[in-house]
């Protein structure tokens, strides 16, 4: 870290209801227990509920998923929080992800099975996909986490087997319906971490980080690590995320996150990827404000700098300045991928979204697939109105920019950038795409939206088909010149293991470049 840069980070409670105060709310509450047919509202996951919104005040609306394990079903509540036991209550497809706690109590189960195979490498992980849920003939279903059992000495071959396990039941299903279940191959070279090493000890969810320069306050803004980050139950969460994002004290972001991360294998296969799960990756240094909040000597190493480990010493987000950038970075984990979520701010004030892929050894990622990762900026250049969209091309003679005045969607093209400006000062951000971000195809959907802010459109609520992102459901003409904009930008991975295409392993994302 540079001599005279000093990196700050202080802790900052988040604005919403903790899980107690919303059981509280839902034992007051007339409908939820009725709705879920459960009498004790100690037996259901309740969540934190975060306050949705601009700078949310005592009354500012939340949405928040209370799920019955035991029915295997959940409700949605939407109301205020200050009087979260009037929310309105509707029914809800949403299913959270596994917890820490949930695979833990699964793998017990799975050990004690006598199926379970004898040999000191074996190793139990979170394989895709996360649930292999059971139908009953009478219309309801059992929740039922799936556990990959990794066996590198099976005589056999078979090197990753996929099962089902009924926790309530205390059963495995060694054969799940839907699940290839017996595994020949074993893609990539980095053994996965048995799912009881990866325990949360805790630490804030949310820090302010300021990047000081001398006298000069260069960045200033909240940090939320991906276990908190928005939106979650509905919703996967978003990686790392910023608010309040400051650079020389005028307001640049509001909210930058990715809440939407798929992927597509050229036979068929679809996953929707939890985008909250963090895992270990190495960063050295000291931790200001608790556990899970790293302050870095040296750049952090996720599995894309040590391709060969899934290990490390370190989960949550880690801080470096080189001199001339702060890096912000976290590593997640969907079954066996792996993600670094990075961000980069220049002193000069550029802001570099990045995202990466990897994975450990798995059965899966040595077929062709494409990752699609969708960042949401919600632009508030000097505030949260006024703000104006741009097109522009370069070229030898570039033609005056081209104002984008309703919702709508674009794709990329050779010499094509956007902007975002204060319509009153000028100030604002150009949008420049990355040279290894691609171009959507079908499935992929587009590769940026311009849209109107609303509050509740933290994410496309996964309605599918085959979980491809649904952003054109927001595009409905709302006018979006001189309002309060977002912009949601897509970057497309293809990964093909047998033909590795010359930027394999890179990161992707745009460039934000200040006007």
């Amino acid at each position: 870290m540079s001599d005279d840069v000093r990196i700050i980070l202080e802790a900052v409670p988040r604005a919403g209801l903790t899980a107690e105060r919303l059981r509280q709310a839902v034992a007051e509450h007339p409908g939820v227990l009725a709705e879920l047919d459960v009498a004790d509202p100690a037996e259901l996951l309740v969540p934190y509920a975060a306050a949705l919104g601009h700078d949310p005040g005592d009354d500012a609306p939340f949405r928040a998923c209370v799920f019955d394990p035991v029915g295997n079903r959940s409700v949605e509540l939407r109301g205020t929080l200050d009087r979260p036991e009037r929310a309105e209550v509707r029914p809800s497809a949403f299913t959270p992800q596994p917890g820490s706690g949930e695979l833990t109590a699964a793998a017990a189960i799975l050990r004690a099975d006598p199926g379970f195979p004898a040999g000191d490498d074996i190793v139990v992980y979170r394989p895709m996909p996360p649930l292999a849920d059971l139908e009953n003939p009478d219309g309801t279903t059992v929740r039922r986490p799936t556990l990959g059992v990794y066996t590198p000495g099976d005589p056999t071959g078979v090197r990753h087997r996929i099962v089902a396990v009924d926790i309530m039941g205390r059963g495995v299903d060694w054969t799940p319906a839907g699940v290839n279940v017996r595994m020949h191959h074993d893609c990539e070279d980095s053994v996965p971490v048995g799912v009881d090493a990866l325990a949360d000890h805790g630490g804030p969810d949310q820090v302010r980080v300021r990047v000081v320069r001398g006298e000069t306050e260069l960045w200033n803004l909240l940090v939320v690590r991906p276990r908190a980050s928005a939106p979650q139950n509905p919703g996967v969460g978003s990686g790392v995320e910023l608010r309040d994002v400051r650079y020389r004290g005028r307001l640049l972001l509001r909210q930058a996150h990715v809440p939407i991360l798929n992927v597509e294998y050229e036979e068929g296969t679809t996953f929707r990827d939890d985008v909250s799960a963090e895992t270990r990756f190495s960063a050295t240094g000291r931790d200001p404000v608790g556990w899970g909040w790293r302050l870095c000597d040296g750049p952090p190493r996720t599995i894309l700098e040590r391709p060969h480990t899934d290990a490390g010493n370190f989960q949550g987000v880690a801080l470096h300045h080189d001199g001339e950038r702060l890096r912000i970075v976290s590593e997640l984990q969907a079954g066996w991928y792996r993600y670094a979520s990075d961000w980069r701010l220049g002193d000069d004030g550029v802001v570099q979204p990045r995202f990466g892929f990897a994975a450990t050894a798995n059965p899966m990622t040595c077929q062709v697939h494409r990752h699609h990762a969708y960042w949401r900026f919600d632009f508030d250049i000097g505030g949260a109105a006024g703000d104006v969209v741009e097109q522009l091309d370069e070229g030898p003679i570039s033609p005056d920019p081209v104002p984008i005045v309703r919702e709508t969607s674009r794709r990329r093209r050779s010499g094509r950038f956007w902007r975002v400006r204060d319509g009153s000062s000028g100030r604002g951000y150009q949008i420049h795409s990355g040279p290894f971000d691609g171009t959507a195809d079908a499935y992929g959907v587009s590769d940026l939206w311009f849209l109107r802010h609303h509050p509740a459109e933290l994410d496309d609520g996964n309605p599918g088909p085959r979980d491809r992102a649904a952003l054109d459901r927001f595009v409905n003409g709302e006018s979006i010149h001189g309002a309060n904009v977002v912009v949601w930008y897509a970057g497309h991975y293809f990964h093909d293991q047998a033909h590795p295409q010359p930027h394999q392993g890179e990161l992707i994302g745009p460039d934000l470049i200040p006007i």
